[in-house]
């Protein structure tokens, strides 16, 4: 099931032909995880090519753009830049011409994420380290000689016998 959900979601970042408007803003930011107000945002800087306004100016959103939104919001959350997200997008409108330049920056993004994945999991060993410590702890009612709050203590205790 899990593969089947990644290659629809990877399928889903192909441009959709479907420009019909049918989606409000609070459905967007539901469907992608996002707030109302990062989805206005990311449409009022200029992120989101081509989101057209219903009666009374209400934002309404298609398959193509919420295409656009999906790249944006990827770009965004590898730590590109609004003015980087912008570039990117006014690149890909402007064609094929672009495509070295924008692959660059797709590279360069995706050298980015792995090095953030590497510092994860370096955190999360500290993490998991510290929960099988915690939970040796509250399993033998053991004291905490790793809580600098306990040092003093620690130095009047006697020496375990070896």
């Amino acid at each position: 099931m899990a593969g089947k959900s990644t290659k629809t979601h990877l399928t889903s970042l192909n441009s959709p032909q479907d420009r019909t408007p049918k989606y409000t803003v609070k459905q967007v930011a539901e469907m992608m995880g996002l707030s109302a107000y990062t989805v206005r945002y990311y449409e009022n800087v200029g992120l989101i090519p081509d989101v057209e306004r219903g009666t009374g100016g209400a934002r309404l959103f298609s398959d193509y753009t919420l295409s656009w939104l999906r790249v944006v919001h990827c770009l965004r959350a590898t730590g590109l830049s609004i003015e980087g997200v912008r570039h990117y997008i006014e690149l890909c409108r402007k064609g094929d011409a672009t495509i070295p330049e924008r692959a660059a920056i797709v590279f360069d993004q995706e050298k980015i994420l792995r090095e953030q994945i590497r510092a994860l999991k370096k955190q999360m060993e500290v993490l998991r380290y510290k929960k099988n410590y915690y939970r040796d702890l509250l399993r033998h009612q053991r004291f905490d000689f790793c809580n600098p709050l306990n040092s003093s203590i620690k130095s009047t205790l006697p020496e375990p016998s070896r």
